[in-house]
């Protein structure tokens, strides 16, 4: 019907138009002939205002049995596909995670409350002794100073352990193994092999140093013993602690105090086993007095102190020998001992006091440490194993200076530089490339004369070094220094032991 109407009013309005095409009808004829197609046009809108928008209604189709048979699979695959997605995404709440990167292998659950990582380190260093007098002379060599493969990881996302066996110069020995378990930041437990707190530089990672070797006041230190460890970290006034470790520089102030078996200098863990079983106790205390002050210069700067106390009887496991920094030769030796006496022990009180500080700000970087070392030492009868000498009480003491400047621009850190683009020569990129500078001095109580033999004691050692280091990437180190060491005593007859000069080089590879 609406098409109707449309071809009549198309009709009608055509005829109108063909009346002004006529041109040999007369004027009366024009007039009769648009009067009647008015009345046409009356009567066409007459019919429409009957029935406005009429429309012949459409009949209903029969459905098509196979559109309709697609039309339901369309929707069951649709819905298929629904299920799908929401099965995997439940999958992925609980699947642990695999990950390989420059931090090693890790495996950790979904929700990163558990988790186990695989690591590792390699330090293979090369010593050369220049302008060698001594005698015996000695040996130029190269060191596996450092083969590691060690295990870390979480549990209940807030118990940490970590399994670390070095297997460095052909000895296999167990560096660490602990539990920390750090429910509250302000208070966590660590119980295992561990890093005694005293000295700065000791507490440095093993692969982060600035230079191959530490610094004499490491070697008054106990190394790694076995223990139980109360420690926590504090966030500056108006914010809040992160969990850091068992050594934290990360935090604006931390604490740590803990009961060992007792070392000694230089000494190791199970120092007492067999001996006595008395403990050493060893606390630290650290801050960060300007972070996050808005003082961006401060902001690198951290002061602290560390103390420790025993009380050892007749421990002759106690007593290691101290080395030269860089040679790694001895330079006390406690099995050089004077005619009657058959071994050197400690026997009374032994104490230390270690006032220590770094600051870092952009590329550069200052550290030093001072340690005062009182201990009673004796020398005992090699037969009867009982005091043959007088006691005397050895005052030894440390210290060391050290700067460090990041030619290439990045930040320079307690922990390790970082470079802004790992060392590709094909892309014109060179890794970051840091210069150091250091100053160590090590003092001996001249009264331990009494029990070594001249040979074996030297009262003094002061060596300056200069280090270069070249990060290739955030894993691989390439080390160079040179250090000169000047000795007091250490010769016959009480003369001075010639000069070292060392140097030494590492290719470090961590991850």
């Amino acid at each position: 019907m609406k098409n109707q109407n449309r071809l009549l009013l198309a009709a009608a309005i055509n005829g109108l138009l063909a009346v002004t095409t006529i041109n040999t009808a007369t004027a009366d004829e024009k007039d009769r002939r648009i009067e009647m197609l008015e009345k046409r046009l009356r009567l066409l809108e007459e019919r429409l205002s009957v029935n406005p928008g009429l429309t012949e209604p459409s009949k209903p189709s029969k459905p098509d049995p196979v559109v309709q048979a697609l039309d339901q699979k369309v929707k069951i695959l649709e819905r298929q596909n629904e299920v799908s997605k929401e099965i995997a995404l439940e999958a992925a709440k609980t699947a642990p995670k695999l990950e390989v990167s420059n931090k090693g292998v890790s495996f950790t659950s979904a929700d990163g409350n558990n988790s186990v990582r695989l690591r590792g380190s390699v330090q293979s260093d090369a010593r050369f002794f220049i302008d060698d007098t001594s005698t015996p002379k000695l040996d130029n060599r190269f060191d596996l100073r450092q083969a590691r493969i060690w295990v870390e990881g979480r549990f209940w996302k807030y118990n940490d352990f970590k399994i670390m066996p070095d297997f460095g110069n052909g000895t296999t020995l167990l560096a660490d193994a602990y539990v920390d378990v750090h429910y509250w930041n302000y208070a966590a437990l660590n119980v295992g092999r561990q890093k005694t707190p005293l000295s700065l530089e000791r507490l440095q990672g093993d692969s982060d140093g600035t230079f191959l070797e530490r610094a004499y006041p490491t070697y008054l230190a106990s190394n790694r013993d076995n223990g139980v460890k109360l420690h926590g970290s504090f966030g500056a006034p108006g914010q809040k602690a992160e969990y850091a470790g068992p050594i934290d520089f990360k935090n604006f102030a931390t604490y740590e105090v803990g009961v060992f078996n007792g070392g000694g200098d230089n000494g190791g863990a199970d120092a007492d086993k067999v001996a006595e079983d008395n403990k050493e106790v060893a606390g630290r205390l650290w801050v960060h007095p300007f972070q996050n002050s808005g003082i961006d210069e401060l902001d690198g700067l951290g002061v602290g102190i560390a103390a420790s106390y025993d009380l050892p009887d007749n421990n002759t496991n106690q007593i290691k020998n101290l080395r030269a920094a860089l040679g790694q030769n001895n330079i006390v030796d406690y099995t050089k001992v004077n005619t009657g006496v058959g071994s050197v022990a400690s026997n009374g009180d032994h104490y230390r006091i270690y006032p220590q500080a770094y600051w870092y700000y952009g590329p550069y970087g200052l550290m030093g440490e001072y340690v005062f070392s009182s201990q009673k030492l004796v020398g005992l009868d090699a037969t009867s194993k009982l005091p043959a000498t007088p006691e005397i009480r050895q005052d030894n003491s440390a210290w060391q200076i050290q700067a460090s400047y990041v030619l290439t621009g990045e930040n320079n850190t307690f922990q390790s530089v970082k470079p802004r683009a790992a060392f590709d020569p094909f892309k014109g990129r060179w890794g970051a490339l840091q210069l150091a500078g250091r100053f160590s001095e090590l003092t001996i109580d001249k009264s331990t004369g009494q029990l070594l033999k001249s040979s074996g004691f030297i009262h003094q050692a002061s060596a300056w070094a200069v280090g270069f280091n070249w990060f290739l990437n955030n894993n691989t180190r390439l080390m160079a220094d040179y250090e000169e060491t000047t000795f007091g005593g250490g010769a016959a007859s009480g003369a001075n032991r010639p000069d070292d000069k060392t140097f030494a080089t590492r290719l470090q590879l961590v991850f």
